[in-house]
């Protein structure tokens, strides 16, 4: 049974758009989604044997997922091959291939699918006096690297305005330097903000 449509981000990420009729027709609730019921394993599998089929995707290694609302009527799930992303983040370089977990936690990477979403989702950021951001696209996303956000209740707020309008993802500013297009390697926000959402004049 059909229930769904597969877009092959690249050879190592989907995502997965499944409407909430069709889950509803399944007898599927949001809450079993989350709480990974044998129904959801079950349809989970079921989705990634289609998506073999359909875009010649094989999950044969770890992996990583990230379900999110994507509409009001569909729900999308990105499915992201770990073992690649490690392997593929900076070719060559074994000393940044070491990076301690720490390092990793410093910086998050917000995909979004298209400019505008992109633009939404930092337009009313909190300012951080050493926000350190770079802008990329990488095989038709954007992709946005962010360090020194600091931590507490400012920067809770910034990622849940990031992710209401892209997702977190597994990609490095390595990574991106290395097979993506920069597009802006310092102050991408304050560009962004500056150049494309200003606040109209009285």
């Amino acid at each position: 049974m059909r229930i769904m449509r597969v877009q092959k981000v690249n050879d190592y990420m989907i995502r997965i758009f499944i409407s909430f009729t069709e889950l509803a027709d399944r007898d599927i609730s949001m809450t079993d989604l989350f709480q990974r019921s044998s129904k959801t394993e079950q349809l989970f599998w079921e989705l990634i044997a289609q998506a073999r089929e359909e875009v010649e995707f094989n999950l044969d290694q770890p992996f990583w997922i990230q379900a999110t609302v994507a509409s009001n009527d569909e729900f999308v799930i990105t499915v992201m091959k770990q073992e690649i992303i490690g392997e593929l983040q900076i070719p060559g370089k074994e000393k940044a291939r070491k990076k301690s977990p720490k390092s990793r936690i410093l910086e998050r990477v917000y995909v979004f699918e298209d400019f505008e979403d992109l633009l939404s989702g930092i337009k009313n950021l909190p300012g951080f006096r050493q926000l350190d951001s770079a802008l990329f696209e990488f095989e038709g996303l954007f992709y946005l690297s962010l360090k020194k956000m600091g931590a507490g209740k400012k920067k809770q707020l910034a990622e849940a305005m990031l992710v209401e309008y892209g997702e977190i993802c597994e990609l490095t500013r390595d990574f991106l330097l290395e097979h993506g297009k920069l597009i802006i390697g310092e102050q991408a926000v304050q560009i962004l903000n500056t150049s494309f959402n200003k606040p109209p004049s009285a």
